[in-house]
Order: structure tokens, then C-alpha cells, then sequence
């Protein structure tokens, strides 16, 4: 059974485009091990500490940003170092799927297309 992964509420988000929290509608394959919920839950708080603070320390994440990751999401599984590098996996194999596939590949899978759609709207 997958894991959900919630956003954490913060006291008064200044963003007013992108919609805080809430778990996936996407359900995935009792089969499917992989963490994808958690993937998408640490890409949409990429983006909720781009819309509150206007810049992602691209590629060093700083420290701070990090840690607002790590307060942001219930039951993470990576932490420090290895969120910084889940966050840098994130990004090359997203970019390895745009180079081999071009600009937008048939993803069928709706987890794995919102996972795409963030991705794009991160590092495209």
C-alpha cells in the first residue's frame, strides 16, 4: 500500500496560484514500491518555498532550504545530504526523460505524468 505524504500547513502562505498540501488524487499499483507520493510531495514544496521566497539556491541548495523541506513534509524518508541529493536525482532524471523523449513524452501513468508536469515547471 503506498505512503502519503502531506504538506505541513504553514501559519500564512503568501503564495495565491498553487494550492498547499493535500495528498495526490493518483492512486499507484499495490505492486509499485517506489516512493513516488514522496517524490511529488518534496516537488511541491520546492515550489511552495519558491512562491514564498522568490528564489531556489539552484544547484547548492543552502541549508535553510533544505530545512524548510524536511519541516514541510510529514514522514520523509531522506534528510540533510541525502534530500539534497534525492532533489538533484529528481532533477537529472527528469532531464535524461525530456532529452530521450523531447518535449513532452507520452507518460500514461498519472503519477508519474504529475511528477513530469512538476519537474517541467522546475527545471525546464
Amino acid at each position: 500500500m503506498p505512503e502519503f505524504y502531506e504538506l505541513k500547513p504553514i501559519s500564512k502562505p503568501t503564495f495565491s496560484n498553487l494550492v498547499q498540501g493535500g495528498t495526490s488524487e493518483i492512486k499507484v499499483k499495490k505492486e509499485d514500491n517506489y516512493a513516488y507520493y514522496q517524490d511529488v510531495a518534496i516537488l511541491k514544496s520546492i515550489y511552495h518555498y519558491f512562491f514564498n521566497h522568490g528564489v531556489v539556491s539552484y544547484p547548492n541548495y543552502l541549508e535553510n532550504f533544505i530545512n524548510y523541506i524536511e519541516t514541510l513534509i510529514f514522514n520523509l524518508k531522506f534528510f540533510g545530504l541525502a534530500l539534497k541529493t534525492k532533489i538533484i536525482m529528481l532533477e537529472r532524471h527528469f532531464l535524461t526523460i525530456l532529452k530521450i523523449a523531447e518535449y513532452d513524452p507520452n507518460i500514461i501513468n498519472p503519477i508519474h505524468r504529475e511528477i513530469f508536469n512538476l519537474s517541467m515547471g522546475l527545471w525546464d
